[in-house]
């Protein structure tokens, strides 16, 4: 990484135990006028304090203490370091004082701080809500503050709206009265929130609709839906309703406040974010349209509602240190969030789909040298988007359920409840939670973790048998760093690994549970000479296995027969496809393991097969291999496509439905005959009034049309866009337009990203869509390139900009492509995305390599296929 940028926490001499903040927006001006009382401790005598202050004016600064007033003689900012020193004209008495300020600010565009969100009212009048998001570091743009996450004081919060508007914050209402200055305006004053770090306060006025329940314990919820769209927030309301008791009873701690509300914003850059009571979400992750919603959204609803109100206690209650810690937050929220599901909605079998969103994502990013460890020394604002990334969410939850299987739940509620209810209100560190799950479950957490989050990268555990002897046989599983580009040079670094090992006898159930702390060790088996041996049952441990070949032939038949389960199924097919990736294994051999899946009905598991398959198909994209893999690829599905058909039958299941619209997304976008005339067929029906298609097989219809489709399918999708009022549907169209093959209408596509008809939030997503086949991948990278300085305005310092870097730069396979990535970004400095940067041109390179070494043996392969 390049230089870090100098930084320096805030002074200790003043700290504030409680803000008393009133807040005047003014929603035609997108200004706001405030005003705060800051109770403060001067801890030894100082004539400056310094607090964190961004794109804010402040008019006044006076210091009170024991009845005096002490002006400020000078107001300085420091924007580069986000903060504003205030000298007083004599020195501060140490003890209790007030530091009262007036300022004013913007409601800005940029969805961070106090910002303006657009919406249009049922009527069609185009309006406009203010809204927060605070984290990492931008409640600072909205008030004076120690905006760091250790510096917790208490909230005192009014508001001053306009009558017509609902005014929300993190606590219940107080008073809510006419304002003595003018009639037309409203003062919400809301009762005081507990000891909380800055990050999580929250404040909004707009015009919503609401539905509310009661939860089991006593907390009064509501979801805020837009205006006439209340039967949307059904749904989220019942997951909120039955998860507050999930965590009440699964920490054995209850929801501290007495109410929370979960809001939809039109406009918001991350999915959800949990402010305290008060929980804000993009409308896709929280609407629900009975008639329009497809099961996909439905689940993924219920994942965020679950994530966000695991953050009420883990995060709110108790809270990192700094942002170094911040997957201990993330890793812990996206893992429990899982069980949460699992409790509310067994039929969605979560925990396999857990492999394709998380875990196997972790791996593929965390066997990079461009990875960083879980835990990542933090200092300037700057470095804190970067770390919102793979890492912190997927790798952190999948080592959290590593450990929780390996010490088991009641060791691990244990634990929690004391990590908990030792540190509430108070801020940790990563080892806090180590030694309370230590002391619950008598195990070296401690240890054995610290190999997990402070060091990059995970093992590979080969694994290898001795002749059998009798009805008991030796393997020799040894570990060594798992890279992407081959075996590791030199010395491994090791890693504490809880290994399990099933056997055909058992195959769900461990026969053996080792750690390995040493880089090999032989374990003994009682096994039958015609049985296999499986490491890794379940896919719990965040590592990748080689098996002999010997070992694998053994696995194969399992997979077939399905014998084994399909977590199994699907982590030895994961395996060997990295493995291909980084050449340690043929991808010929992989392709050969790929077609025994052909009787698989497991909706993960050919998720994870389709996944694999488009990054060969991408490297593929530009060779005489191309239309022979498409024709393999179109093969393999072809008896599971014939299985689920397209229509839903009578109450199948919700796996069925998913499984259904990635078969017809595949096989559409191959150019499958039946499935592209079906699709034109529904999609014409659709728009004509005629019979609307089933919400879950919309995305993949329109790919399918639009993949095979030319202006005139084009024009109709843009023209059905317009039409849409939920912003689901809408985001279905635009994640499909970039289907379209024609450059001329790929060149289209990438302008309308950037048009008033696309939300900032999503453009990212709409130049994205271009880059699934070759056509689009230059067109989009030109784009970003020659529409930088706008993009990198729009995105500067948020995560959506890494985003963007991302998928238009790391498909390329070239040298040439790198080398023009690596040019471009050397003369455009994109602090925010520096390490995705990197990311994406190791990512190009590997891909050049593999091609290098693996095109002709595809080939040859296919060819035999083929004939």
């Amino acid at each position: 990484m390049s230089e870090k940028k100098p930084f320096e926490r805030l002074p200790k001499d003043v700290t504030p135990t409680n803000y008393k903040l009133q807040l005047q927006p003014d929603l035609e001006k997108f200004t706001f006028d405030g005003s705060v009382d800051i109770t403060v401790q001067v801890q030894y005598a100082t004539s400056q304090i310094t607090t964190n202050s961004v794109d804010i004016k402040i008019s006044k600064a006076v210091f009170k203490s024991g009845g005096k007033d002490i002006e400020s003689s000078e107001i300085t900012f420091k924007p580069e370091d986000e903060k504003v020193t205030l000298t007083f004209a004599s020195e501060l008495p140490v003890g209790e004082g007030h530091l009262c300020l007036e300022f004013t600010g913007e409601l800005n565009d940029k969805m961070k701080g106090f910002y303006r969100s657009n919406y249009t009212t049922p009527s069609g009048e185009k309006r406009v809500c203010a809204v927060t998001q605070f984290e990492a570091t931008d409640a600072r743009r909205a008030f004076p503050c120690w905006d760091e996450p250790a510096v917790k004081a208490t909230f005192d919060v009014t508001l001053v709206v306009p009558k017509d508007r609902v005014a929300l914050s993190n606590m219940n209402v107080t008073s809510d009265n006419a304002s003595p200055d003018n009639a037309d305006l409203r003062v919400v004053t809301f009762a005081q929130t507990p000891i909380m770090s800055t990050y999580l306060l929250a404040f909004i006025v707009g015009e919503f609709d609401y539905v509310e329940g009661k939860s089991s314990d006593g907390v009064l919820v509501r979801v805020y839906t837009p205006l006439g769209r209340k039967e949307q927030g059904d749904f989220a309301l019942e997951v909120a309703v039955k998860t507050l008791p999930f965590y009440k009873d699964y920490f054995n701690i209850g929801f501290p406040l007495p109410k929370i509300d979960l809001i939809a914003i039109p406009d918001f850059a991350a999915g959800a974010m949990e402010n305290w009571g008060l929980v804000t979400y993009r409308e896709t992750a929280l609407l629900v349209d009975p008639k329009n919603s497809s099961s996909a959204s439905k689940q993924w609803v219920a994942l965020v509602v679950g994530h966000e109100l695991a953050h009420q206690w883990f995060g709110n209650l108790v809270t990192m240190e700094w942002w170094t810690h911040l997957w201990l937050n993330e890793g812990f929220a996206s893992w429990i969030e899982y069980l949460c599901v699992d409790h509310c909605f067994p039929e969605y079998d979560i925990w396999t789909q857990f492999l394709t969103t998380d875990y196997t994502r972790a791996l593929g990013l965390d066997a990079l040298s461009t990875s960083h460890p879980i835990e990542v020394p933090v200092g300037h604002p700057d470095e804190v988007d970067e770390i919102f990334d793979l890492i912190s969410y997927c790798k952190g939850s999948s080592v959290i359920r590593m450990l929780h299987d390996f010490i088991g739940d009641a060791a691990f509620r244990k634990g929690m409840n004391a990590y908990l209810t030792k540190h509430k209100y108070k801020n940790t560190q990563t080892e806090d939670l180590w030694r309370a799950l230590g002391e619950a479950s008598g195990k070296p957490i401690e240890e054995i973790m610290s190999s997990w989050t402070k060091q990059m990268g995970f093992p590979v555990i080969k694994v290898s048998a001795a002749a059998q002897e009798g009805n008991s046989r030796k393997i020799t599983i040894e570990q060594a760093k798992f890279c992407a580009d081959g075996p590791i040079s030199g010395e491994s670094p090791q890693w504490m690994v809880p290994v399990s090992i099933a056997t055909s006898a058992k195959p769900n159930e461990a026969a053996s549970k080792v750690v390995l702390d040493k880089p090999s060790l032989t374990v003994t088996l009682d096994v039958e000479p015609n049985q296999w041996v499986k490491v890794n049952p379940g896919t719990m441990g965040f590592y990748r296995v080689q098996y002999s070949p010997e070992m694998l032939e053994a696995l194969l038949p399992g997979i077939r027969s399905q014998e084994l389960a399909p977590r199994d199924r699907l982590g030895i097919e994961s395996d060997l496809f990295a493995l291909a990736k980084a050449g340690q294994a043929s991808t010929v051999d992989v392709l050969k393991v790929i077609e025994a899946f052909v009787n698989e009905k497991n909706y993960t598991v050919w998720t994870e097969i389709s996944t694999n398959l488009y990054t060969l198909g991408n490297l593929l994209s530009n060779t005489e291999s191309k239309d022979l893999f498409k024709a393999f690829a179109t093969k393999l599905f072809t008896q599971v496509y014939e299985h689920v058909s397209w229509n839903p039958k009578e109450g199948e299941d919700h796996l069925t439905a998913l499984l259904r619209g990635l078969v017809v997304r595949v096989m559409g976008k191959n150019g499958h005959p039946h499935a592209v005339e079906e699709a034109r067929k529904r999609f014409k029906a659709h728009c004509s009034g005629g019979e609307k298609i089933h919400a879950d097989l919309r995305a993949p219809v329109y790919v399918t049309v639009l993949a095979n489709g030319n202006e005139e399918t084009f024009e109709e999708m843009l023209k059905y866009f317009r039409t849409q009022e939920l912003h689901e549907e809408k985001e279905r169209v635009l994640r499909s337009l970039g289907s379209i093959k024609d450059p001329a209408l790929i060149q289209r596509v990438l302008e309308f990203s950037l048009t008033d008809e696309v939300r900032s939030q999503d453009t990212v997503f709409v130049i994205g869509g271009v880059t699934g086949h070759k056509e689009g991948k230059e067109l989009a990278w030109k784009f970003v390139q020659d529409k930088w300085s706008s993009l990198h305005e729009r995105y500067s310092g948020g995560f959506l900009l890494s985003r963007l870097v991302q998928t238009t730069t790391e498909g390329f396979v070239t040298e040439e492509k790198a080398l023009e990535v690596e040019a471009f970004f050397k003369e455009h400095k994109a602090p925010a995305a520096e390490r995705t940067i990197k990311q994406s041109l190791e990512n190009i390179r590997l891909n050049k390599t593999w091609l290098a070494r693996d095109a002709a043996s595809i080939h040859q392969w296919l060819k035999t296929k083929a004939e």
